[in-house]
């Protein structure tokens, strides 16, 4: 059941309002169900229902981290484990807050000497008990749905490193515009980042495509490299390709990945 309630709020962030028909379609159940799972969701403030569907305001498409985890949760280990692999010995790197991040942490290999440099409560707990891996979570004020250190304290906590790479979560990628996010506080921090590494690596789920929330917070050729997974459709690609963005498509464990060199 987590797993359907997950999605039906994916379809509602990226759609803003869908009927139940619509909804009970889409996730194979009944109507029934469907205004079952809308009840508890209304509950927890998460969507707004009306008369005969309902809908994920602007201040809502952040979904709650326990939940975004169980979404396209195949897709986030594989690009988790894509982006562990590009890690090499010595370097260090920051990783994001998010889910996708969160699995990139867990992927990690214990046998390589790294610095890990995190504003995400959940990735510091995945990373504390590898010996291997120092592990540096900055200071600032808890952002509780996406388990994050926001604010000011970490704004300037983070000035203070230089990665060899960052990688970085959205919680949307427009194509014209760029790579967006639906927490205000976390910005500043993303933006720094960028600003302070020499390599940037966006991991981003193909569901997070065609899809522009709140605030833009770096523009598309900004980033180095983007890792989405194997649902990512052939025009996305392309116009990554056409825009000079490095594009690495993990696929399922049994395959290999693919860049945009295979396409």
């Amino acid at each position: 059941m987590a797993d359907r309630m997950g999605k039906l709020l994916e379809i509602l962030a990226r759609k803003g309002y869908r009927s139940v028909p619509q909804l009970a379609e889409h996730l194979e159940v009944s109507e029934m169900t469907v205004r079952r799972y809308l009840s508890k969701l209304e509950l927890q403030s998460l969507v707004k229902r009306t008369h005969g569907g309902a809908f994920a305001g602007q201040d809502m498409i952040e979904v709650d981290y326990r939940v975004r985890e169980t979404v396209m949760r195949a897709e986030k280990e594989a690009i988790g484990r894509l982006a562990a692999s590009l890690i090499q010995p010595g370097e260090s790197v920051f990783i994001d807050s998010g889910s996708t991040a969160a699995f990139l942490a867990g992927a990690i290999d214990d046998t390589k000497r790294i610095t890990v440099i995190t504003n995400s409560t959940v990735v510091l707990q995945t990373l504390e008990n590898k010996e291997n891996v120092e592990t540096i979570c900055i200071g600032g004020k808890v952002h509780k749905p996406s388990h994050s250190l926001v604010g000011v304290l970490a704004e300037d906590a983070v000035k203070q490193f230089r990665f060899t790479k960052a990688f970085i979560g959205t919680n949307g990628v427009d194509l014209a515009y760029g790579f967006s996010q639906v927490n205000v506080e976390e910005v500043p921090v993303k933006k720094t980042v960028i600003s302070n590494s020499q390599e940037v690596i966006v991991l981003a789920d193909n569901s997070k495509f065609s899809r522009s929330v709140l605030m833009v917070f770096m523009r598309l050729e900004q980033a180095g490299t983007v890792i989405s997974d194997w649902g990512l459709p052939a025009e996305h690609r392309q116009t990554l390709e056409e825009k000079g963005i490095h594009l690495i498509v993990a696929l399922p464990p049994s395959s290999r990945a693919v860049t945009r060199n295979d396409l």
